[in-house]
């Protein structure tokens, strides 16, 4: 092995042409995607298409929202009209965990047993007991 004289060029053009092949099976996930300024522009020129896809929700407010949310957090995407479809299915789905949530009714009390209990369709309320003067909590739910 000591008596091999390595010849630099050779090296190299092995490297070259290792590098050529790896070029040519790059995985599809190291695709060339347009800047960023041409993305975004065509997302706000299909908006009609993006409100056939997700008719619940509002596309132009969602994607107000994940622009400042791209600025205020300095983060930026390779492929911003994937990440602005998943943005708008986390959207989507928790807006329909909203109104399932608007189905139940909340019944307050407090742990004595003569006082008044109070109702309403929104968990995060706060009632206070005339009679014993503590702050009520939710004692059952109720579907509607």
């Amino acid at each position: 092995m000591k008596d091999k004289k390595v010849n630099l060029n050779d090296i190299l053009e092995k490297i070259s042409e290792l590098e050529a092949r790896i070029d040519k099976i790059a995985p599809i996930g190291k695709k060339d995607l347009p800047p960023k300024k041409d993305q975004i522009k065509d997302i706000k020129e299909n908006i009609e298409e993006w409100s056939k896809k997700f008719p619940s929700v509002d596309i132009e407010f969602e994607l107000a929202k994940m622009l400042d949310w791209l600025k205020a957090n300095n983060k930026r995407k390779k492929d911003y009209k994937a990440f602005f479809r998943n943005w708008l299915r986390k959207t989507s789905n928790s807006m329909e965990v909203n109104k399932e949530e608007g189905n139940h009714s909340y019944v307050f009390g407090c742990n004595a047993k003569e006082c008044e209990t109070e109702t309403s369709t929104y968990k995060d309320m706060y009632f206070f007991c005339e009679e014993c003067g503590k702050e009520k909590e939710i004692i059952k739910i109720k579907k509607n």
